[in-house]
């Protein structure tokens, strides 16, 4: 019973996970054209290395939930540690360079550590 509901934990994540690239995705482009400002710190500069990072994450949120709906443990595992290094580093990026908090590196970093921890529990 534990594992199933387990199961069922990890695949909601991988939801969010999906959502939360799309949405990472969506706001990135929309920040870049200029008609959304503040959201995604970086993106108001419009740094080539910033927009890029941005979009490489918002796909790798897409894969990790993927593989985390389709419960393939080891690759949930491994997503969910690139996706929290990823949002640790940003964070901390942030902070130092800009002197700025993202929402979204640390949801990206929250979600990463519970799909990691999940997806280590199941085995």
């Amino acid at each position: 019973m534990g594992n199933n509901n387990n199961s069922g934990v990890l695949k909601f994540f991988g939801i969010l996970m999906i959502l939360f690239g799309l949405i990472y995705a969506i706001l990135g482009t929309v920040a870049l054209m200029g008609k959304l400002g503040g959201v995604l710190p970086g993106h108001d500069a419009q740094e080539t290395l910033i927009v890029v990072l941005a979009y490489v994450v918002a796909v790798l949120a897409i894969i990790c939930g993927v593989v985390c709906v389709k419960g393939i443990l080891g690759a949930c595992r491994v997503c969910g540690l690139v996706i929290a290094a990823i949002g640790l580093v940003s964070l901390i990026w942030l902070q130092v360079t800009q002197d700025t908090f993202s929402i979204f590196d640390c949801i990206a970093l929250v979600l990463g550590v519970a799909i990691f921890y999940l997806a280590g529990k199941k085995n």
